[in-house]
């Protein structure tokens, strides 16, 4: 849903921002308001279509044999979801609330002018049924109806001039446009353009209903009951009227000689508009071949491939992620296949055992789409490997240890006043290994929290940690020890001071489960410490090596008896045990 929203709000504003650009200013209102409404279709179709399979064909095709590993070429993912459950919950609230909103305010108007008919009293005007009310002031249309205020006199010229103006709007059947601009808005409220093609299309119908109308008039005489009638409105927003404020835009429109829009600016816009449909269906083919194999797929470690597979990529094993497809058949072939013409850089190599009845694929780690396909490959079945990688300094942690040591200096103010304890330093190893938000979250002051932040908040970049070859952000604390020797001095009559770097420990958040057991299988949703879902959280079975990884949006289904409780774990959480109840 989310990807249909920012598909849809995404193509409706470049389509709208090429009306803007080169049709606003435009006389042929007919193609105007067509653009208009069929940008809007587009924009609500779009999103919702794939590409044939004819259009991937691949000149070269794929070629698989069994046992044998073959080099193929890495690509878009989706972003996993920012925001946090509670936040995504509260927005959904929110968007429910303005649209109920917008919806009920659009009823209330449907219902205002069906109860105006019925008050009203049908006449006849010159073969033009309308309906008179006193309630209404000067003149307007709605779906066939025609509503003219008592103070227009039948018997004047002026009303026959208006009326042809009314049936334009009745003819032209320029109701049914605000209606679906009208709901349009009341769904994508949060869209501009859904606001401006609203005033859009009303300047266009009055324009349209202007130039129906002079067929009978003459301009002079049109316009000077058009300037009369201005001050006179029905107030109603559904309604299309003669009595419009657009004045001036109106006479300026009416008095111009209608010119062919270039051909230039409808080649641009119809190129927009192919673009637009050939990227977000790619996307949607992408991600259903996608959900595809995944759903067929289990990630595996490098120890559980063939072994002629484990020899050709041995020096590539850190680089890559493995899946394992259950079922050798042509349509599991042909998918990869698919997969490859989509995203020619996400697969590195597939291999087919036959004897096993599976194919072993090969993923880049840095192909944009791994982490979509890696993280929807459940592990569910007789073997299950939780992969979680700490983080690690270039060398060892001995090495990092070492760092601190030789470069920390024992501040004199410190020494002087005999200063001694335990500095707590936090940091954060980001995906790229350089180190974040170093703290001193316990200290003992005179300078040596400044200097514990100054040494490890020049460290080397790290070696990332890591959960299921997935690169992650993980918290770690270090206590670092001042301690005074006062049997040895300084020269300054101080106590000689010594270092003492701890082991660093990984900060253990706690993750946030909502997870109930019922129909023979755990399901639920796994969050971070900030409440956002969190994707490839291992889900194990204890005792058993049966598991699962929790999806893009952090839930999860494993299968289980009710008497075993899994243990969910990710890299820097602590590890929490599911209950019943």
């Amino acid at each position: 849903m989310n990807n249909y929203l920012l598909e849809l709000g995404i193509t409706h504003l470049v389509l709208i921002f090429g009306y803007w650009l080169f049709l606003r200013n435009e006389q042929q209102f007919s193609k105007m308001r067509a653009y208009l409404i069929g940008s809007t279709l587009l924009a609500l179709v779009i999103p919702l279509l794939k590409l044939p399979k004819l259009f991937f064909s691949s000149k070269e095709a794929i070629t698989i044999l069994p046992g044998e590993v073959i080099p193929l070429g890495p690509v878009p993912a989706p972003a996993i979801p920012d925001s946090s459950g509670w936040e995504f919950e509260w927005m959904i609230w929110l968007y429910a609330g303005i649209t109920v909103f917008f919806l009920f305010r659009f009823l209330y108007k449907i219902l205002q002018l069906i109860l105006l008919k019925q008050r009203s009293h049908p006449e006849n005007h010159e073969n033009i049924s309308v309906q008179r009310s006193r309630e209404v002031n000067g003149s307007f249309t709605f779906l066939n109806w025609i509503f003219i205020g008592e103070e227009i006199d039948r018997e004047h010229a002026d009303c026959v001039a208006i009326l042809k103006h009314e049936k334009a709007h009745v003819t032209l059947r320029h109701t049914y446009d605000i209606l679906f601009f009208e709901i349009f808005r009341i769904f994508f409220w949060w869209l501009p353009t859904a606001w401006y093609n609203l005033r859009e299309i009303r300047k266009i119908h009055e324009y349209q209903a202007d130039a129906y109308a002079l067929k009978s008039f003459n301009i002079d005489q049109y316009s000077t009951l058009l300037i009369n009638a201005t001050l006179k409105s029905s107030g109603l927003s559904l309604a299309s009227s003669f009595h419009d404020g657009l004045i001036f835009k109106r006479l300026l429109a009416m008095k111009k000689q209608a010119k062919n829009i270039s051909f230039w600016k409808l080649g641009t816009l119809t190129t927009l508009g192919a673009f637009l449909f050939i990227v977000f269906a790619c996307t949607e083919e992408m991600n259903h071949e996608l959900k595809e194999i995944s759903r067929q797929s289990n990630t595996i470690s490098f120890d559980q491939l063939p072994a002629e597979m484990q020899g050709d990529l041995q020096e590539l094993k850190a680089e890559l992620s493995y899946l394992r497809i259950d079922g050798y058949s042509d349509e599991n072939v042909f998918k990869i296949k698919e997969l490859q013409n989509l995203d020619p850089d996400l697969i590195h190599s597939v291999n087919v055992q036959k004897e096993e009845n599976a194919v072993y694929v090969a993923l880049k780690k840095d192909g944009v789409n791994f982490e979509t396909l890696s993280d929807r490959s459940k592990m569910q079945g007789d073997v299950f490997v939780i992969v979680e990688d700490q983080p690690q300094y270039e060398g060892g942690m001995e090495a990092f240890y070492q760092y601190v040591t030789r470069e920390m200096t024992y501040p004199r103010v410190a020494r002087q006043n005999g200063v001694e304890g335990t500095v707590n330093v936090q940091f954060v190893v980001e995906k790229d290994g350089t180190l974040s938000n170093v703290v001193a979250a316990q200290g003992i002051g005179s300078g040596c929290d400044e200097e514990a932040v100054r040494v490890v908040s020049n460290a080397k970049a790290f070696k990332p940690g890591s959960q299921r070859g997935k690169k992650v952000r993980v918290r770690m604390s270090m206590p670092i020890v001042f301690k005074l020797d006062p049997g040895k001095r300084n020269p300054d009559n101080s106590a000689q001071g010594m270092i003492i770097v701890e082991k660093a420990e990984t900060e253990k958040n706690k993750l946030k489960i909502n997870a109930n057991y019922e129909a023979g299988a755990w399901t639920g949703t796994i969050y971070d410490e900030t409440g956002e879902p969190l994707p490839g959280a291992n889900i194990v079975i204890p005792g058993t090596t049966t598991g699962t990884v929790s999806d893009l949006d952090g839930t999860f289904r494993l299968p289980a008896l009710e008497s075993q409780k899994p243990y969910v774990s990710f890299v820097g959480y602590e590890t929490v045990k599911l209950e019943k109840g």
